[in-house]
């Protein structure tokens, strides 16, 4: 039993100042000027996104990788009842170009987005804000740690250039209420300091106006993190986690329902491997996706270990009935378990989505760690070749010349699904097939894309080559290298 003198200060304090280059001017619009910008903004069911509804003008945005397609402009232009806009920003000492792409993001409470960057160098330097509606809270994460959280009221109008354009990335969390934030003076410093107090707003539908000029040609910001200019160099630490953020850990959560419906029962040699575990055992599963290799078996405990909150939430669901099956979220290249104490470990389609070599031994690192004396362990990757595979679609030639150019400068192909790999380091595309209506009758899609490296023969053997692991058995199977391995 413990004692205390006061109730604990549950308040949170942030020192931070806000990104440099982000402006949010309170009262933008006028009541009147918001009902009419909802008039012609609002709308219902007309969605494309899982997570809130959308609309386009001048180019579609492409979701997943944060661009646009030049080549296909849309009919609907920005209406002009958005000009209004641009005169009052001059007014407010802002000099922009009008900008020629508007997407409309329609939020209901409860909804939100991923942190993410708008891709430098499809758009200028400023990108526009416009919120209608309600208010939200909106996360400021900066690569180096830093985080702002920043209070977007309704009619006010946000606008990110500079620090705020290119170096951080922004995200509104899926809630239907948001904690209130104070601005007090800090009596040490007398320095202005944000609290998020115990208080609770509750959020209602917002509707937000995003304007980006568009532009061609590499990006020239002098950001290099989150820039996507061109030229391959060698990709560090830093910049292999934004590039798996961007381009994995959002995408999974953003496809994760999808993700889930493909996914049924495991692989013949994953079964067959983890059938023979022996009653008692301890199970771990990194990367357990939708939890469809847990087995319906009461004699073991197995732990479900996934990043993605989506497919947590999926596999939770998928092992409810399970006894002695337990799901936690947990990041494969940290996990915070017990060392030595699992008698089994899966790595399923996992390693090949760290960004570097350094990473993807990391993550052999820990699987080696958790494993006790005598413990084994199979771990999957992509190969590289698929001609052993049903994957390859027949007479389906490769076509995947379009370079995207993504995090800190390094150049990465996209893939054309169903044909041979040409790259070891790409974006493979998963396409988000939804059903919107009532009827079911109205398709949508949206195309995201996914950060792979893709195995050469002998290339997993040799990340397993640690001093405390045994490689028993390294075998091809259905276009996956794998390897099962032992703890001395």
């Amino acid at each position: 039993m413990n004692y205390v003198d006061a109730v604990p200060n549950d308040e949170i304090i942030y020192r931070e100042h806000n990104p440099t280059g982000l402006h949010v001017i309170p009262d933008f619009i006028s009541a009147e000027e918001e009902h009419q910008f909802l008039h012609i903004f609002d709308w219902e069911d007309d969605s494309n996104l899982k997570n809130r509804q959308v609309k386009h003008y001048g180019y579609e945005f492409r979701y997943g990788s944060n661009d646009v397609d030049l080549n296909a402009p849309l009919s609907d232009k920005i209406p002009s009842v958005c000009d209004v806009l641009w005169k009052r920003l001059q007014e407010h000492g802002f000099d922009i170009e009008v900008p020629d792409q508007l997407t409309v993001n329609k939020y209901k409470p409860g909804q939100g987005i991923p942190s993410h960057v708008d891709r430098h160098s499809p758009f200028g330097d400023t990108i526009l804000s416009l919120s209608l509606g309600s208010s939200v809270l909106m996360d400021w994460k900066h690569h180096s740690g830093k985080y702002v959280p920043i209070v977007v009221p309704a009619r006010s109008i946000m606008v990110m250039q500079g620090d705020a354009r290119y170096d951080w990335q922004h995200g509104i969390q899926p809630r239907a209420w948001d904690p209130v934030i104070e601005v007090r003076k800090d009596t040490e410093t007398s320095s202005n300091i944000k609290v998020i107090t115990s208080d609770t707003r509750p959020r209602g539908t917002r509707i937000s106006l995003t304007f980006r000029k568009t532009r061609q040609g590499p990006c020239e910001c002098g950001y290099k993190v989150l820039c996507d200019r061109g030229g391959n160099k060698e990709i560090d630490d830093d910049m292999a986690s934004h590039l798996e953020e961007l381009h994995v850990h959002q995408v999974y959560e953003q496809i994760a329902g999808h993700f889930s419906t493909t996914r049924h029962k495991p692989w013949p040699k994953v079964q067959e491997f983890i059938m023979n575990t022996p009653p008692g055992s301890i199970v771990l599963d990194l990367g357990a996706g939708n939890g469809k290799n847990i087995l319906n078996r009461n004699d073991i405990i197995q732990i479900a270990c996934e990043r993605s909150t989506g497919l947590l939430a999926e596999c939770a669901a998928h092992t409810a009935a399970v006894r002695g099956a337990q799901c936690v979220r947990l990041d494969v290249l940290r996990a915070p378990l017990v060392d030595g104490r699992a008698d089994v470990a899966l790595c399923i389609a996992v390693v090949h989505h760290f960004c570097s070599e350094a990473r993807r031994k990391q993550a052999i690192n820990t699987i080696a760690r958790l494993l006790r004396s005598g413990g084994r362990a199979l771990i999957t990757v992509w190969a590289k070749d698929q001609k052993k595979s049903n994957y390859i679609a027949p007479n389906k030639e490769n076509s995947d010349t379009n370079v995207v150019t993504t995090v800190g400068g390094l150049n990465l192909p996209v893939h054309e699904n169903r044909t041979q790999f040409q790259h070891s380091d790409l974006l493979v595309p998963w396409k988000l097939r939804q059903i919107n209506d009532k009827k079911l009758s109205n398709e949508t899609n949206a195309t995201f894309l996914r950060y792979y490296h893709v195995f050469e023969k002998g290339e997993l053997d040799k990340l397993c080559d640690l001093p405390d692991l045994v490689i028993e058995d390294s075998f091809y199977e259905e276009g996956n290298w794998c390897v099962i391995c032992k703890k001395l």
